[in-house]
């Protein structure tokens, strides 16, 4: 599935927002909400970003697609460097690289019919009035919707279909890459596995490469092929998806997996219970050395001066930030999952 080199590639990448006050608006600190953080993705593959609310997600997502700029770091998309060009010198590559948000109707021009706002990218690209009439309706066809309903509004959809309409809309120019934001958070369970199911299809149709943005491991687990988790601004663990499931090393990774629900009542119980305390740091003053630390049941004294590097621990390419790392598999699962036959 995956390729040995990279579409796109985050080097160090660091995101600050200013916090100002007073009458002359001075700056007199920053919140720090992506800070330093490297991954990089294959063409075809899905990296899935998991953290808690506030810990940098979308931030990252939206400074790749350069929709806010980096303070510090790189981005090379398809081996270019595409940190610092213009507006105009990113315009070309904007087709290649596309958004699906969280919320699927404040996404969505309310004014605007179904064919007005997936046709919106294909008539700034200059595509002819017949090729864009065509183009709407076999991407509707291919997402799941209606083509003959082209006409109505978003407020005439279910909140599945209108995700559906920004699925539709972010392939309209045949991006290589999508950055998926929450894209089944606002869902309903049900029509969570649906919209899922669409974009693992339409992955392998089209060879897309995702960085798919939650809050809700459980949804990662069946789409992704690796995991980074992200914890106030850093990542504190990277591994394939199976190795972060059944082999988890960092304490706020064995946390967020204890806190997943175990459907099969016959394995309630078995599971190691590892609880994550307290609320997420203010990542305007972040604790010192280890930014967990306020929170981790294993804290020792070095974790209050030493800021733990990610560095090689476990499996094979997996990748931890703690100083005190230990393989835990927290999740109660059945033999055929933990072997991948339920995947």
């Amino acid at each position: 599935m995956t390729s040995a080199e990279p579409i796109l590639e985050v080097e160090g990448l660091v995101k600050h927002f200013p916090i100002r006050q007073g009458l002359l608006n001075r700056e007199v600190g920053q919140v720090q909400a992506v800070a330093g953080i490297s991954f990089e993705i294959s063409p075809g593959e899905t990296l899935g970003l998991v953290g808690e609310s506030g810990c940098g997600k979308s931030t990252t997502g939206r400074v790749i697609l350069r929709l806010l700029d980096a303070t510090a770091g790189s981005i090379r998309f398809k081996g270019r460097d595409i940190t610092d060009l213009s507006r105009r010198e990113m315009r070309p590559i904007r087709s290649e690289m596309q958004i699906i948000f969280q919320d699927p109707y404040a996404s969505l021009n309310p004014r605007m019919t179904v064919e007005e706002i997936v046709a919106e990218p294909l008539r700034i690209a200059g595509r002819s009035r017949s090729v864009i009439e065509e183009r709407v309706g076999e991407l509707l066809e291919r997402v799941g919707l209606d083509p003959s309903r082209r006409h109505r509004y978003p407020r005439e959809f279910s909140g599945g279909q209108r995700q559906r309409v920004g699925v539709a809309r972010a392939l309209a120019l045949g991006p290589d890459v999508l950055i998926l934001d929450e894209p089944v958070s606002a869902l309903d369970v049900s029509i969570q596995a649906q919209v899922i199911n669409l974009l693992t299809d339409l992955q392998a149709e089209f060879g897309l490469a995702f960085l798919f943005i939650a809050h809700d491991l459980a949804v990662v687990r069946h789409i992704s092929d690796r995991v980074a988790v992200m914890y106030l601004g850093r990542i504190v663990e990277i591994a394939s998806r199976d190795d972060i499931y059944l082999r988890a090393t960092h304490p706020y990774t064995q946390g967020l997996l204890s806190a997943i629900p175990v459907a099969d009542p016959s394995l309630r119980g078995t599971r190691t219970q590892v609880a994550v305390k307290g609320d997420v740091a203010d990542p305007a003053n972040p604790p010192s050395g280890c930014r967990f630390r306020t929170r981790c049941f294993k804290v020792q004294p070095e974790c209050e001066d030493v800021d733990p590097p990610l560095v090689p621990f476990g499996a094979e390419g997996q990748m931890t930030a703690c100083l005190f790392p230990e393989v835990m598999n927290v999740l109660a699962i059945s033999g055929s999952e933990r072997h991948g036959e339920a995947e």
